[in-house]
């Protein structure tokens, strides 16, 4: 086993109705609060007013920054920084998905420094140490930001993805009532789980024998495929909803990687290009690269792969290269029933645009800090991908 620390502050109030300790938990820290929200979603379905009425009562005063896209850009992180600092705020509070969360903890880290957040991203400014507390109210479960301490934004003009990780940005609570995903549509429903998927793959191709993080791992992808399998056939079941959220959240919160190294997160890096040249939803970019690279690294990971094919689909192992391709083959046909794409041109992306992809996969530096990736490697899991 790698040498590890496990570290994880945030409170998570799971379960119907834990929006009812909202006072409770956010009173102690402060007055004021800057709200964080989406487009049109928690409006639409009556969630943001619900989360106003709530700190009326509480006697928060509140302002509003609103139409946080998915993949988050850095222009709104910093102009919601600025409006946070210009209303002197307390706290950040955070209602939505991961793109809402990620960008509410870039702006938490912002409002004590004079930069653009970009620089904390691009390592240009040294690592925060303090931050305003941060609240999440989850409505779609996907990336598990909402139990971790990292946050992912894209700058379009310069063309890049990066994350980011701080101790001090960890939310203080989150509040996961799975009844708040009951109004996800099926597509994003689907993102959410190829998503969650993928951090359990991308830790587990860690560096380290871990046997007991291996074994969570393939129980979190077991039971996202068959929760993700009952979800899709009633999109209002609330069973099905809850172990799903749960499942994203333990997928990232730092548990599978004990015993390991972070993890190798090529995959993540790679459908980085993918969200920053075409906006494409991230769990959707995930579901089209990752079999392409798994059957590009199948050389080096058969027997990783054995051992997922076994515990996760129950197919016998001993021939550890048939397993291997069998437990690819499978992912597919999961990720195909559900409906999120395994080929570029099920998203719209055709080979034409081979060049553009290489050049900004060249221009990141797309790399995976155990399965290491050069220009080659780039333009072979690319040919797989359509």
């Amino acid at each position: 086993m790698e040498n590890f620390k496990y570290y994880n502050p945030t409170k998570v109030l799971f379960g119907k109705d834990v929006l009812e300790q909202f006072c409770t938990e956010i009173t102690p820290m402060g007055k004021k609060a800057l709200l964080i929200i989406g487009k049109n979603a928690v409006k639409a379905s009556g969630l943001y007013a619900r989360v106003v009425s709530l700190m009326n009562i509480c006697g928060i005063s509140h302002y509003t920054y609103e139409g946080i896209k998915a993949n988050p850009i850095v222009q709104d992180a910093d102009e919601a920084t600025a409006l946070a600092k210009e209303k002197k705020v307390d706290m950040v509070i955070a209602v939505g998905g991961g793109s809402v969360i990620d960008t509410a903890k870039a702006v938490a880290i912002g409002y004590y420094v004079n930069h653009s957040v970009w620089d904390f991203y691009t390592q240009k400014a040294s690592k925060p140490t303090q931050a305003l507390p941060l609240f999440t109210i989850l409505t779609l479960a996907a990336t598990g930001t909402e139990m971790n301490s990292g946050s992912v934004l894209q700058n379009d003009a310069l063309g890049m993805k990066l994350g980011y990780s701080a101790p001090c940005m960890f939310p203080k609570v989150s509040f996961l009532d799975p009844a708040l995903t009951l109004t996800v549509p099926l597509n994003q429903t689907a993102y959410g789980i190829s998503d969650l998927i993928s951090h359990a793959l991308e830790q587990f191709f860690g560096k380290g024998n871990s046997p007991l993080s291996d074994l969570y791992t393939a129980a979190v992808i077991k039971l996202a495929i068959q929760y993700g399998e009952k979800l899709i056939l009633n999109l209002q079941d609330y069973e099905a909803r809850e172990q799903i959220m749960w499942l994203a959240t333990n997928a990232l919160n730092g548990t599978l990687k004990a015993g390991k190294n972070a993890g190798d997160w090529g995959v993540h890096d790679f459908e980085h290009t993918l969200s920053v040249l075409y906006d494409i939803a991230h769990g959707a970019g995930l579901s089209i690269v990752y079999p392409a690279w798994l059957r590009h690294q199948q050389p080096k990971i058969n027997a990783k792969l054995a051992f997922l094919a076994k515990e996760v689909f129950g197919v016998d192992a001993s021939n550890e290269t048939l397993a291997a391709n069998i437990f690819i083959q499978k992912l597919e046909t999961f990720y195909t029933l559900i409906g999120t794409p395994i080929k570029l041109s099920q998203a719209g992306i055709l080979p034409s645009q081979r060049d553009t992809i290489l050049a900004n996969l060249i221009l990141n530096k797309v790399n995976g800090s155990v399965y290491t990736l050069n220009e080659t490697d780039y333009g072979q899991i690319l040919d797989r991908m359509w």
